[in-house]
């Protein structure tokens, strides 16, 4: 997929002659015509997908719920869009799997400033798709059933020496299509990459008398519990879903932490996704529209 989906790239980007017949017309002297149409059909696909960008909204689905707190969980979502700006974002991803079948966004939590201790979500850009290496068992669409997800980034080694003071600057060798530095380490950079991965940690779930769920470990004293009148009505095995993060080098980690939240926090946006021949094959718009298009250009070209 990474290696159709990067000549899907190149290819509406204006990459449309075969190297064999470029060469051997370059060598007669004989022009080699591109009437890129393919970047025009992607760009009015784009268009409309900018007039009718998705939106995060929140509705209240059952009895239980409240219309109100949805309504403030709605207000808290937009102020998250208006803060991240991140039609960007949306774009990108959009393009991307338009063009070659899947791209990719991702959320982050940071603080407001750097003299503060609160923190706002963000809904981030990922640039390039080919330096995300999600989990290949991923079959939703909206990749929920991930489990671990990498993210590469490179950085100068002046700034990642000041801020990670004597960690190791070995590189990891050459990465897979879309990705391939000739290693992970250049004269001047460094690549690290960011690794989320998800855990299950075995735990009990109790159910209590008055209709409340909670862990074992989150029950009051059983004395207490007497005195409220509460009582355990159930319990069964289950397990807590806890979302971890490292950055690393091919040497060490640097930072860990955990991650708020359930889910990896990064986000796929696919096209066309099937099965052939148990293999999950993903593409998007240009993939079938290559041969008309070299059609195209050879007999413009053969006119010349």
């Amino acid at each position: 997929n990474r290696v159709d989906g990067m000549e899907d790239l190149k290819f509406r980007f204006g990459d449309q002659w075969p190297a064999i017949i470029q060469n051997s017309r370059n060598l007669e002297s004989r022009p080699c015509l591109t009437i890129n149409e393919i970047d025009a059909y992607c760009r009015q696909g784009e268009n409309q997908q900018r007039q009718q960008r998705p939106r995060i909204k929140i509705h209240a689905v059952d009895s239980i719920a409240d219309p109100k707190i949805a309504e403030v969980l709605g207000g808290i979502t937009r102020h998250i869009e208006v803060n991240s700006n991140p039609d960007w974002a949306y774009d990108t991803a959009f393009m991307f799997a338009q063009t070659m079948g899947w791209g990719f966004m991702r959320m982050r939590t940071d603080f407001t400033r750097e003299d503060s201790f609160d923190q706002d979500i963000y809904i981030d850009q990922i640039e390039n798709p080919f330096t995300v290496y999600f989990d290949p068992n991923s079959s939703l669409p909206d990749g929920s059933d991930s489990e671990k997800a990498l993210i590469t980034d490179l950085m100068r080694k002046e700034a990642f020496e000041k801020e990670f003071p004597g960690a190791s600057t070995g590189g990891f060798q050459e990465r897979a299509a879309g990705d391939t530095d000739s290693d992970w380490v250049t004269e001047h950079d460094i690549r690290v990459a960011e690794y989320y991965y998800l855990e299950r940690k075995p735990a009990k779930l109790v159910k209590l008398s008055d209709g409340k769920v909670l862990w074992a470990d989150q029950l009051p004293p059983p004395d207490l519990l007497a005195q409220s009148g509460i009582g355990v009505v159930g319990d069964r095995d289950s397990y807590k879903r806890i979302v971890k993060w490292c950055k690393t080098t091919s040497f060490e980690i640097l930072q860990e932490k955990v991650i708020p939240g359930r889910w990896i926090p990064v986000i796929p946006v696919y096209g066309s996704s099937y099965i052939v021949n148990g293999r999950r094959v993903r593409l998007g718009l240009v993939r079938f529209a290559k041969d008309p298009q070299r059609m195209v250009n050879f007999w413009q070209t053969a006119t010349t």
